[in-house]
């Protein structure tokens, strides 16, 4: 289990340098380069909690990126690369059902179109 572990970790380590050259998380998402798994790999990172900018916990920042970014759009990163890849995250909240138009039920009164 031991070269597992470290292999690991030098995998983890090879994602948080690649993950240094990229200023936003869609970025990320589109980089021909990576694999799902590295994508994911870095997304994650980028959301951990270890990457809050202090006293400000709705900014996160890698090591080696130039600017911090919001927890949402690493959320909306990730969301996007579920998309593309087909899976589906159980954490993810579930979509909103269409919009339909309302309907009154009270004599003389028709819905607006």
């Amino acid at each position: 289990m031991e070269n597992g572990n470290s292999l690991l970790l030098g995998r983890q380590a090879a994602w948080r340098r690649q993950a240094a050259r990229f200023r936003y998380p869609h970025q990320v998402v589109s980089d021909p380069h990576l694999d799902i798994d590295a994508k994911r790999a870095i997304l994650a990172a980028w959301a951990s909690d270890e990457n809050a900018v202090e006293s400000m916990p709705t900014l996160r920042r890698l090591p080696g990126t130039p600017v911090p970014v919001t927890f949402s759009s690493i959320m909306d990163a990730r969301i996007q690369l579920d998309r593309i890849s087909g899976t589906a995250n159980d954490d993810d909240p579930p979509s909103s059902p269409p919009n339909r138009k309302r309907q009154s039920h009270l004599p003389g009164w028709e819905a607006a179109a």
